[in-house]
């Protein structure tokens, strides 16, 4: 074949190879037969080498121990130093010790608690919301008569037993702060009718409320319908005064009270006060917020 009549040919392949791609991705489209990734969460439980959450009272056996063998993870399993998990394992213990002022332990708890964003009345998020409106009624010297945090911010479950520092920390990872906010009843109104028209409402304290198809039913401040004239006393974060969680509190408010007071220094505070007085650290689903 000439040379002139060579790249005709392979322009005519090209063509014909493209075609053919369109038309398979035509047939695979209508047919459904485009890949499909699926994502599911594996349990990180230690089944290899039997590796605990090093706590405070097993710092010195929950990642195993190094010998002349190799790495011998805690089940008693040898694993040889050309293997990656020696490599792994030394890295987690050489950093303990640079941890070791956050095991140690601030209080007890008398369960596991969790915290869902998809219901709105578990005793962790109705825990933090008393305290953290009992901790504004102590610092602005003022009886708040409602509270409100979010969900998100809560990033771990309370454990069971001890409860440590490195707990607390990683419940309260964000520096979000308490804040004070007086606000009219109408507005109060206002921001309840925004918090049922989210997905899971958001952890309250010093209400009841009743919510119906994402829409407001009923509200209770203290027992008592909520007076549209009277300013009401909030405790609440920074975070959700602009805009925090689909939540603007500012807009609404009268007047705006900033700390430096941390969420996770509200909760450490009131779980030393807890172990300094022998009380286990519980919350309670008590029906403050029902969701229809």
């Amino acid at each position: 074949m000439a040379q002139n009549e060579i790249k005709p040919a392979l322009n005519a392949v090209v063509w014909v190879l493209l075609a053919l791609g369109v038309l398979l991705a035509i047939r695979q489209a209508r047919q459904g037969d485009s890949p499909v990734i699926e994502w599911k969460r594996v349990a990180m439980d230690g089944h290899r080498t039997g590796a605990q959450c090093v706590t405070a009272e097993n710092v010195d056996t929950a990642l195993g121990t190094f010998t002349d063998d190799g790495y011998i993870a805690p089940n008693g399993t040898v694993f040889p130093e050309d293997s990656p998990v020696p490599e792994i394992a030394s890295a987690l213990m050489d950093a303990q010790p640079k941890l070791a002022g956050l095991k140690v332990v601030v209080g007890h708890s008398a369960r596991m608690m969790m915290n869902l964003r998809t219901d709105p009345d578990l005793p962790l998020g109705n825990l933090f919301a008393d305290v953290l409106r009992a901790r504004g009624s102590k610092d602005f010297k003022v009886p708040m008569d409602f509270a409100v945090t979010n969900f998100g911010g809560i990033r771990c479950p309370m454990p069971e037993g001890a409860i440590t520092l490195e707990d607390i920390q990683s419940m309260f990872p964000f520096k979000n702060y308490m804040c004070y906010v007086q606000m009219k009843g109408s507005n109060l109104t206002k921001l309840l009718e925004q918090l049922a028209g989210t997905k899971a409402f958001q952890a309250v304290s010093g209400v009841r409320v009743k919510v119906k198809d994402h829409q407001l039913v009923e509200a209770l401040i203290g027992g008592k319908k909520i007076d549209p004239s009277r300013v009401y006393n909030v405790t609440t974060i920074d975070f959700l005064l602009d805009g925090g969680d689909r939540i603007a509190i500012g807009a609404l408010a009268e007047k705006v009270v900033l700390t430096h007071t941390l969420l996770k220094d509200v909760m450490l505070d009131y779980v030393k006060e807890c172990e300094a007085k022998g009380i286990l650290v519980d919350g309670a689903a008590d029906g403050r917020v029902v969701m229809e």
